[in-house]
């Protein structure tokens, strides 16, 4: 059985995955705001009934922050393993993403290479998290959020906060190739 401050990392964690503040679970589930951060913060453990509308609130099984994990402390991920991820450009095509990383259930970092034709563009959601780009090739115009633009060449780098949204464009005559390295919350949907 996990500790309570384990059940709390996990509750927390997902609520950070779902862009929820204490006050949009506290809603959800009506119990207060201060009790479900105090089990978040492992001050107290929570009852089977409050982790049973905890989970409801976070659209999660109560058993996913209570059971018993096995995990590998190291993960190899093959080139010929990498997972293929479908984000679309403005127009609804698919961009060339790939997951260069595995995702263990302790992972943080997310490392994706992008291939970009000239005038690809992808929006990128607001998440909690930041990201460093490298650009291997080609020139690629970085927006973060309504506040910063840069334009990137091959080997330039930029670290933003993913809390207010990016957007990247393939800038120039150039296919453009990038490397994202993204640290964001722990995920809990496995």
């Amino acid at each position: 059985m996990p500790t309570k401050e384990e059940v709390g990392r996990r509750v927390r964690m997902a609520r950070f995955h779902r862009n929820l503040t204490l006050k949009d679970v506290a809603n959800r589930s009506g119990m207060s705001a201060t009790h479900i951060s105090e089990i978040e913060r492992g001050k107290t453990s929570p009852t089977i009934g409050a982790l049973q509308r905890i989970a409801s609130a976070l659209d999660e099984r109560p058993a996913h922050f209570v059971e018993e994990r096995d995990t590998p402390l190291a993960i190899l991920t093959r080139k010929e393993d990498r997972a293929k991820v479908f984000v679309c450009d403005q127009d609804g095509e698919v961009v060339n993403l790939e997951q260069v990383n595995s995702e263990p259930p302790w992972a943080t970092l997310r490392i994706f290479r992008s291939v970009g034709k000239p005038g690809d563009r992808v929006e990128r959601p607001p998440e909690p998290g930041e990201t460093v780009i490298l650009i291997l090739r080609g020139m690629v115009k970085i927006s973060v959020g309504d506040e910063q633009t840069f334009v990137l060449r091959e080997g330039d780098t930029a670290q933003f906060q993913l809390v207010n949204g990016s957007e990247f464009e393939t800038v120039g005559e150039e296919p453009s190739e990038l490397l994202g390295i993204g640290a964001l919350p722990i995920r809990q949907e496995w």
